[in-house]
């Protein structure tokens, strides 16, 4: 039933089609045949008309002078028996009608006509009659009277139809035998076609099995050919693919349930959660630090855990990297919290684009890290308290002894014992040892308070407006007689017009300090230079020098505490190792960054930046 279905609607189309093309066919010709046949049938009554008129006015010009009316009767009446002729009738000079042939009276319309129309053709209708061709011919020029005759149009119409009719008949039998053709042709195409159609639908279901039987030579069957070798060629592709795909389902569920088992029994707390802050998963460590169910954290918004969580959350979707901060956790504990944004990346010919799917949160509990911290930052503020004081009574009695032994004692001996001279001079180098190592104990001790403070937040900060130029100036000046001393020339370099900036001063100031002191340390030769510009809403400051340079597995490793790059280059480092971690936490502490740029052998670069949004803390 549905192939016959489908091949009526194939049929169906064809015969709108041959209907539709033998209709324009049929309207052309009959409209060109029945305007021609009307036409040449027009033109050979009004021929046959007007020989009929000129036959009978050139033989009745005697008879209507001798007023024989009965031969003229019996000559027009003859004329009757011609196809067409409707009528004739004669007049004379005055009008009058001498013979006619109407029955059983004349119209009133022919007796108009007989005093209006003396010459040519005209097309007359007759009420009760028709329409006709009223053809005059003159007698003797009109002198004598004029003969009408009478085509009847009606019969070149009927003739017209006639013709026409059977061109119709002509044409229906035709198109009949069109219909049956092609009825024929639809059917032996239509059928292979319908078998492809159902075998079309039997491959979309995955039944690559079936069969189709189709054996003909022509296109159709080169296609159901193709199409079964295509079939054939897909079901073991399938085949090879449902076993490919069986095993990948298996190693995907036996790596899943790893990652879930791993997950669930990490230490740390983790949590995932959509762009839109809302939880999706969570492991059994981080309900137990937030003392919730997972249930009561699913399908949450993170908000409800800590409202830090969310701005951390919000932060690693906007900067699409790492980012940390501090939580509370219950029964007073605290936690670190590590967030990093989870994308989708998608690749095509024609673009490219990525999309952020959410966060995940991995969560450790730092409470014990944190109160050793607090024990250690204790215990270094106490010792370097108590290391301060007797050391700076150490300090000032070497300085009173040195004093005492330069003005008193040295003077009491004599010198011009070379054994005497060698021992002051001992004497006078070991107490210059004692007072620079002191020194160097005393940095050390202010460095590792400084440090404490910065990582305890116990330090107070003293923002104020000034400009970069007065802070480098100052650094400069503080370090101006080691910078005589080395023979270095130091460049400075500031941007004219540089907006204020609002900082602790003494606190960026120890920065530079700090970073044109290294330049200074670490440079035999050349020049260090000192640099300061507007970057975008930023001072940006820089300190260059010409020194031994960092290697590059060194660069991260700098900032970090007790960490110098002479740990490395030189056999003997200078200095405390804090400079640089102390600096890192100043301007961190102001908003900005702290990199550097090297190159072994060719010098280093140290750069910070200074927000000029900064309002203080």
């Amino acid at each position: 039933m549905k192939i016959q279905m489908r091949m009526s609607k194939l049929f169906q189309k064809t015969l709108l089609g041959v209907i539709f093309l033998f209709t324009v066919i049929f309207i052309t010709i009959s409209f060109f045949s029945g305007w021609n046949l009307y036409r040449n049938l027009a033109e050979e009554y009004k021929s046959k008309g007007m020989a009929i008129a000129s036959s009978i006015a050139s033989s009745s010009a005697e008879t209507i002078l001798t007023l024989d009316s009965a031969t003229i009767q019996a000559m027009i009446d003859q004329f009757l028996d011609i196809e067409g002729v409707a009528y004739v009738f004669v007049i004379d000079s005055t009008g009058e009608i001498i013979s006619h042939t109407f029955t059983p009276a004349i119209p009133s319309e022919i007796k108009q006509i007989a005093h209006t129309h003396k010459s040519g053709i005209k097309d007359v209708y007759i009420e009760g009659m028709g329409n006709f061709l009223d053809i005059v011919s003159p007698i003797t020029e009109g002198s004598i009277g004029y003969v009408h005759v009478g085509m009847n149009k009606t019969i070149i119409t009927q003739k017209m139809w006639l013709v026409l009719s059977r061109q119709l008949t002509l044409l229906l039998l035709i198109f009949l035998l069109s219909v049956t053709l092609a009825y024929f042709m639809v059917n032996k195409i239509s059928q292979p076609l319908n078998k492809l159609t159902e075998y079309a639908k039997k491959l979309l279901t995955h039944d690559f099995d079936a069969k189709v039987d189709i054996n003909s030579k022509d296109e159709i069957g080169l296609l159901a050919q193709t199409m079964q070798s295509m079939a054939n060629n897909i079901n073991e592709v399938f085949d090879r693919y449902e076993f490919a795909l069986k095993d990948a389902v298996l190693e995907l569920q036996d790596t899943l349930a790893y990652l879930t088992t791993i997950i669930d029994n990490m230490a740390d707390g983790l949590i995932v959660v959509d762009k839109d802050g809302i939880v999706s998963h969570v492991n059994p460590a981080a309900s137990e630090m937030f003392g919730k169910q997972e249930f009561e954290m699913v399908g949450k918004n993170i908000k409800i855990l800590d409202p830090e969580l969310d701005k951390l959350v919000n932060k690693s979707l906007i900067k699409e990297e790492v980012v940390s901060t501090e939580i509370n956790l219950v029964d007073g504990r605290v936690g670190k919290a590590v967030a990093k944004s989870i994308k989708k990346e998608y690749f095509s010919e024609e673009s490219e684009a990525k999309g952020l799917l959410g966060s995940v949160i991995l969560i450790r509990d730092i409470t014990q890290e944190k109160e050793i911290d607090r024990l250690k930052t204790e215990f270094i503020t106490v010792v370097s308290h108590e290391l301060r004081t007797p050391l700076t009574s150490i300090l000032g009695f070497v300085e009173i002894i040195n004093k005492k032994f330069n003005d008193t004692i040295i003077s009491q001996l004599n010198l011009a014992d070379e054994k005497i001279l060698k021992v002051a001079n001992k004497i006078n180098k070991n107490l210059n040892i004692i007072l620079s190592e002191g020194e160097r104990i005393t940095s050390l001790i202010d460095n590792i308070l400084d440090i404490s403070k910065l990582e305890s937040g116990q330090i107070y900060w003293k923002f104020e407006e000034t400009s970069i130029q007065e802070i480098i100036i100052n650094a400069y000046k503080a370090l101006s007689s080691l910078f005589e001393q080395r023979g270095l020339p130091c460049y400075i370099e500031i941007q004219p017009n540089l907006p204020p900036i609002t900082v602790d001063k003494e606190r960026i100031i120890q920065v530079v300090i700090n970073l044109l002191s290294n330049a200074i340390k670490f440079t035999e030769k050349g020049y260090v230079k000192c640099k300061a510009s507007l970057n975008g809403k930023e001072v940006l400051v820089s300190v260059e020098d010409t020194g031994i340079g960092i290697p590059e597995s060194e660069k991260d490793k700098i900032f970090e505490k007790f960490k110098q790059v002479g740990d490395l280059i030189r056999s003997k480092p200078k200095g405390t190792g804090l400079g640089l971690a102390i600096s890192k936490q100043i301007i961190e502490a102001h908003g900005g960054k702290i990199w550097v740029e090297s190159e072994v052998g060719k010098g280093s670069t140290f750069y910070f930046t200074i927000s000029l949004e900064n309002r203080g803390k």
